[in-house]
């Protein structure tokens, strides 16, 4: 969590941490590793150890992938991926049965074409290979901290502005992942509804970070400053247990093919 608040707007470090922790679970991964929705890497960095000044070594990623416009170009510049590769949101530049493990956090609710993406996927990874994957499940909307002011207006709204296209219970993300030919190996409710609260909170609180960034290019101008004020003790107690499926605003999945 310290290593977000450093570098990140604040509304990322509850539910990151939990999600850089399970991913952390099944290190070393077995290679060649595919990431799904890279970003400009700095997860990716968090997990492998490259964004822990006092880590020595990385287990670096064999392939980062993102569409044009997603900050992959930072990805590249990491350090964290052999080489990153822009995706057409229709066939991955990749043969069959490339990678043998696949990860993707935070991801697949914003893929409007999903069907697409998880058949690509299926048919880039290994026989046998694992996908793991973290996304946002459908009670995250329902506990926005605005809903109680302005209603239903702004559930749509906050749901719109985080590209939320696929939010699903986990009944419906399990169909989702089964139909694509995946069998669920390991799944985990690992946010309850007060993080979907917080998370909306923060974002109001993070207009500093957005401005730093616009200005700098840093989204934390006073990192110290940062970790020093955040009350990170309340915030892990509250994401650090995991909770039951049907009430999880987001899970943690590990599929395989």
């Amino acid at each position: 969590m310290r290593i977000y608040l450093r570098s990140r707007p604040a509304l990322l470090a509850p539910l990151r941490a939990k999600e850089a922790y399970l991913f952390q679970q099944n290190l070393p991964f077995k290679g060649p590793v595919l990431d799904i929705g890279c970003g400009d890497g700095f997860f990716a960095s968090v997990i492998t150890g490259a964004g822990d000044s006092k880590q020595k070594s990385i287990n670096k990623i064999d392939a980062g992938l993102d569409i044009v416009g997603s900050r992959i170009e930072q990805a590249q510049k990491s350090g964290v991926y052999k080489k990153t590769v822009t995706y057409n949101g229709r066939r991955m530049p990749f043969a069959d049965d490339t990678f043998a493990t696949v990860i993707s956090n935070s991801t697949l609710e914003h893929i409007a074409d999903l069907p697409i993406i998880l058949k690509e996927t299926y048919r880039v990874m290994k026989r046998g290979g694992e996908f793991m994957t973290t996304v946002i499940a459908a009670p995250w909307a329902e506990h926005y901290f605005g809903n109680k002011i302005l209603g239903a207006w702004y559930k749509r709204w906050m749901t719109k502005k985080q590209e939320h296209v696929n939010l699903f219970t986990h009944r419906q993300w399990d169909d989702v992942f089964i139909k694509a030919g995946f069998k669920i190996i390991c799944k985990i409710g690992h946010a309850r509804a007060l993080v979907s609260t917080w998370t909306d909170i923060l974002h109001f609180l993070g207009i500093p970070n957005l401005i730093s960034y616009s200005l700098t290019g840093k989204w934390v101008f006073f990192p110290k400053l940062a970790e020093k004020t955040f009350p990170i003790s309340y915030f892990a107690d509250m994401v650090m247990s995991d909770c039951n499926e049907t009430d999880a605003v987001a899970i943690y999945y590990e599929l395989r093919k």
